[in-house]
């Protein structure tokens, strides 16, 4: 599962939690349809840049189905 988005400042929790604030295109009821439909798992890695595209094909290569969640071309679409 393959998400770009946008991280954004926001307040540490006072758990001390410094989890990543993020923005995800559309919008955040679209992604979270989206990304619940791929069916996520716990964890998830961060990077820096715009690479959804070199990762799907790195995917491809080895064989390993995946996702590109946000954006308009997702290849997940949500109805309702």
């Amino acid at each position: 599962m393959i998400a770009e988005g946008e991280s954004v400042p926001g307040p540490i929790p006072p758990t001390g939690n410094t989890n990543t604030h993020g923005r995800f295109a559309p919008d955040v009821r679209t992604f979270l349809k989206r990304w619940c439909l791929a069916g996520p798992t716990h964890h998830f890695a961060l990077g820096v840049g715009r690479h959804a595209r070199a990762i799907e094909r790195v995917a491809a290569t080895f064989g390993v189905e995946s996702v590109i969640v946000t954006g308009e071309n997702s290849g997940l679409q949500v109805t309702g």
